[in-house]
């Protein structure tokens, strides 16, 4: 038997639009310790990580280890007639082949109770092997996704080069390039973000702006990029996906970036210290690119 209560539905909002961008359905791992989903997308280029630990749930219990198979889409449209104030509860019978979902709100004294049906979902589990990253870089969510989209009006990829001094994101297409440095600050002070450039047919630099001193506005959290390399490192990243991780900044203030030369980066948003969504992307090469 299976019983997982969070106070508010958000939570759980946030995190199945932040992997159903991704994957279709997935198998949702429980066992006394918590819950995990771990799920590849058709191309095999991009996999995600959720892990949710029993304490993350104001109610949990699990007596026996079980696999629940769930379709993403019907569980999104349960979730959006659920208000994000309500607290909701995921609750599965051994030998069911249903998952019930019950939301509830004091302040109005109201019930809810949905069904949904489980399925097979075929899949061997995925043992995610442990890289040694030699770089890292850590920034605001917000920063992240906000680069993210603004690569997006350049091209359909986003090159990133990490050094000692700062990280680059950049991007080029029909229209022209544009790039956003962010100076390493060590997790304090205030970085220095370079403008996006576009480049004109004749090549001749057009900058949009200035660099500035960026600092939080309007309660935004502080913007201090910490990086951590032991080499140079430039790979380059389909932004379709990097458009899904970016969705992962409504659970995190900050995000950390992992890199290997050749490998498959990591990014990962931290859940209040009792759980976590990372995401795993390969990079393009240059054969394919």
């Amino acid at each position: 038997m299976l019983e997982a209560q969070v106070q508010q539905a958000n939570l759980w909002k946030r995190l199945i639009e932040c992997i159903s961008g991704l994957v279709n359905e997935a198998n949702f791992d429980c066992n006394p310790g918590g819950l995990s989903i771990q799920a590849m997308d058709t191309t095999h280029v991009a996999l995600v990580h959720l892990l949710l630990r029993d304490d993350c749930f104001s109610k949990y219990q699990c007596e026996r280890n079980s696999i629940l198979g769930l379709n993403l889409a019907s569980l999104s449209k349960v979730l959006k007639i659920v208000e994000g104030s309500d607290s909701l509860t995921l609750h599965h019978e051994d030998d069911s082949d249903v998952v019930v979902l019950t939301s509830e709100n004091m302040e109005k004294s109201r019930k809810c109770e949905y069904q949904l049906k489980l399925m097979d979902i075929e899949g061997e589990a995925m043992g995610i092997p442990e890289m040694g990253y030699g770089s890292t870089v850590t920034l605001s969510s917000q920063e992240f996704a906000k680069i993210v989209r603004d690569m997006n009006v350049f091209g359909e990829t986003v090159t990133i080069e990490i050094r000692k001094e700062g990280v680059k994101f950049s991007s080029s297409g029909d229209l022209g390039e544009g790039y956003a440095f962010l100076r390493a600050t060590g997790g304090s002070g205030r970085a220095v973000k370079t403008a996006p450039e576009v480049k004109k047919e004749d090549d001749e630099d057009m900058p949009i702006g200035r660099a500035n001193a960026s600092s939080p506005k309007n309660g935004s959290t502080a913007i201090g990029v910490e990086v951590q390399t032991d080499e140079p490192v430039t790979l380059t990243f389909a932004l379709r996906f990097m458009n899904v991780f970016a969705k992962g900044s409504t659970l995190s203030e900050r995000v950390t970036l992992k890199f290997a030369p050749d490998s498959p980066c990591m990014v990962e948003f931290n859940i209040d210290n009792v759980g976590y969504l990372r995401y795993f992307l390969a990079p393009k090469m240059d054969d394919v690119m």
